[in-house]
């Protein structure tokens, strides 16, 4: 078995020398390894496909949801396998998988746990894995990856936080399998699976291997009503609030915003001129190394 890892140099200052605590991991084990380490935005992809095109059979991205996304990218389709190691602020797309959290665990799996097929999404042909949107967790996103020098969840809490009360939602017209919805949320987000980032469980019904995806809008309410329903997005029963949540599942999405808007993908801020967005699902489409679960586990 071989393993190539790609490291986002910036997560070492979570979780250490990465690169010394591989090392020291495959210290002994007759495994072929690689490392190497991102030096901008995209690059984590230019590495992934050059490492599939040389026969590495386990890709492995240390980072945050950025950093997977781009390393999964060229692997869509293909026999090599997607591994996480997750050192990010968010890592929905670990604990969608149930991947630990906890690096050394996370480790040690890479060569305990087989390959599992996922569904990946588009949107306007751009990948991604966790989760995508318009709205005020897009703007947030915009934020955080342009405005902060600082990683970790307080940093993005506090733009969030910046935003939500001054955030005017916009009419967003949105096609779900074809049937025609009116949006108004502060939130529109378009998931993978159940996680959302940093433990948020925004879509309880959602599953990363049924090849759907879950439109998810969260109505703007007052501070103090959104302030309650926290504990609810957290334990995974925010659909209880049908007040100010709303859900449907679909193999195509289409949302137009009416003009410019800013969206993201797994964390990662574009930019769409006319605000039209088409999402679908590539059903089994990516091999990644997770713990296995069956339906009566999830």
């Amino acid at each position: 078995m071989s393993y190539f890892f790609i490291i986002n140099p910036k997560a070492g200052r979570k979780y250490g020398d990465i690169r010394e605590r591989i090392q020291r991991f495959f210290a002994g084990r007759k495994l072929r390894y690689e490392i190497e380490f991102t030096k901008a935005r995209e690059h984590a992809s230019e590495l992934s496909a050059r490492a599939e095109m040389a026969g590495f059979a386990r890709i492995v991205a240390a980072g945050g949801d950025g950093t997977i996304r781009e390393t999964a990218i060229p692997l869509i389709g293909k026999e090599a396998a997607l591994g996480i190691l997750p050192c990010g602020s968010g890592n929905g797309l670990a604990r969608n998988l149930y991947i630990p959290l906890d690096f050394d665990a996370a480790l040690a799996g890479l060569v305990k746990w087989g390959p599992r097929l996922i569904d990946c999404g588009l949107v306007n042909s751009r990948p991604f894995f966790c989760a995508s949107g318009v709205g005020l967790d897009a703007e947030v996103a915009h934020d955080f990856n342009s405005l902060s020098s600082r990683r970790g969840i307080l940093p993005y809490v506090w733009h969030a936080a910046r935003r939500i009360l001054a955030f005017k939602p916009s009419k967003v017209a949105a096609l779900v399998d074809g049937r025609r919805v009116e949006l108004l949320g502060l939130v529109n987000a378009v998931l993978n699976g159940v996680q959302y980032g940093g433990g948020a469980r925004m879509a309880p019904g959602a599953y990363i291997d049924d090849g759907l995806l879950d439109l998810v809008s969260v109505r703007k309410a007052s501070f103090l009503r959104l302030l309650t329903a926290v504990p609810a997005l957290f334990k995974g029963t925010l659909h209880k609030h049908s007040d100010i949540y709303s859900s449907f599942q679909a193999k195509v999405i289409e949302l137009d915003c009416g003009g410019g808007a800013w969206y993201h993908l797994d964390g990662e801020d574009f930019f769409s001129e006319d605000g039209k967005l088409k999402f679908s699902a590539l059903p089994a489409s990516l091999k990644v190394i997770a713990p296995k679960q069956s339906l009566q586990e999830r």
